[in-house]
């Protein structure tokens, strides 16, 4: 109930702050990778819509994990479409921009365009996004710059006659996504008494899963408990071995697990500073493990970024991220005698808590 409220009350506040009206029909003309998409694709279906850039480390991940959970966990996902659209088309090509949405859901399309077509819809919703270089702001950042973004962090419910129907917080959470979903959304008309029936299967299944969480809860406890943790890692809910996920697990005590790809912009900032911490240290095994790039291509990224001491280990499993408890990449874990104790999303900036998390687990 509070956060539905919260959530009408932030539509009213982003009419007033806008200074348009939400009963007007919503138009854009913009891309994405198959060809032109506006605002009468999607027919008849209501549309998810937020707005970010593919090398964000914190908001877009954390929006579009909700937005691919909450597509596997509402009743009428066919009435719905995910969509992310750029702010930083300098940057975001269609293909990649397309390759980042679909780690998180491959029904969740990714749309860029024209800067004047971005800002045209942005301006519509009320969402706001801006560059800045050196601490200064710019208007037309070019590939290659090293310039920050920053933009809104809403989630938008757009109906089928593209008006807003309504605006929520990028925090809102899965479950509460999925219920608001499901308030507007409803059953398909096709929906039968076997709803129930899966249901009880589903209990079940969390059941299980509540047995297990909390068995590995305690061990990771058990672990760390006179060990504090690197800068941004919490404890694990799920129980998981190292060797289950890599081909050729090391015998090191301490290991973190990096899962990253090509297209990650956070990845190729990360993966230089773990491997001068890998070459500078033999407490922590650092494990490198791309996610569905071509061998080539890891090769030649490698090469280019004079990567040297970490593996190039690649896995075409899709659905590992999230099983891990990821919302995007860069993903981190740390394992201490091959169980999994915690985990970080988001880039590692620093190594050297990292160095003594190892140093306390083996003394």
């Amino acid at each position: 109930m509070i956060k539905r409220m919260f959530s009408k009350l932030l539509l009213c506040f982003l009419m007033l702050f806008s200074g348009s009206l939400y009963a007007q029909t919503i138009n854009f003309d913009l891309i994405d990778n198959k060809g032109p998409v506006t605002q009468e694709s999607y027919p008849g279906k209501y549309l998810l819509l937020a707005v970010g850039y593919t090398s964000c480390p914190d908001i877009c991940p954390t929006t579009l994990y909700e937005f691919g959970a909450a597509m596997k966990a509402i009743k009428n996902p066919d009435a719905i479409q995910p969509v992310f659209v750029t702010i930083d088309p300098a940057s975001d090509e269609v293909n990649r921009l397309n390759a980042y949405t679909a780690f998180f859901d491959k029904r969740i399309v990714g749309l860029t365009g024209p800067k004047e077509n971005i800002k045209h819809l942005a301006d519509q919703i009320g969402a706001t996004y801006g560059y800045s270089l050196n601490g200064k702001p710019i208007e037309d950042p070019e590939p290659g710059m090293s310039y920050a973004v920053y933009h809104s962090a809403y989630i938008y419910l757009i109906d089928p006659e593209r008006e807003i129907l309504d605006v929520y917080d990028y925090q809102i959470g899965v479950d509460g996504l999925v219920e608001a979903l499901d308030e507007v959304l409803g059953v398909p008309d096709s929906e039968s008494g076997a709803e129930s029936h899966d249901r009880d299967e589903v209990a079940a299944v969390q059941a299980e899963s509540h047995v297990a969480t909390a068995e590995a809860a305690s061990a990771a406890t058990t672990i760390t408990t006179d060990c504090e943790l690197p800068t941004g890692f919490v404890p694990v809910k799920e129980p998981h071995d190292l060797a289950a996920v890599v081909d050729s697990a090391p015998e090191a005590k301490v290991s973190l697990l990096n899962l990253w790809a090509i297209w990650c912009e956070p990845c190729r900032v990360e993966l230089p500073l773990l491997d001068k911490f890998a070459t500078e240290q033999d407490k922590m095994s650092v494990v490198a493990l791309n996610l569905g790039d071509q061998k080539d291509k890891i090769a030649e990224f490698f090469k280019i970024q004079a990567i040297q001491h970490l593996t190039q280990q690649s896995t075409d499993d899709a659905m590992l991220l999230r099983r891990l408890g990821g919302m995007g990449l860069p993903f981190n874990m740390l394992f201490v005698d091959g169980k999994a104790v915690a985990l970080k999303n988001g880039i590692i900036q620093e190594t050297e808590t990292l160095g003594r998390f190892a140093q306390c687990v083996l003394h």
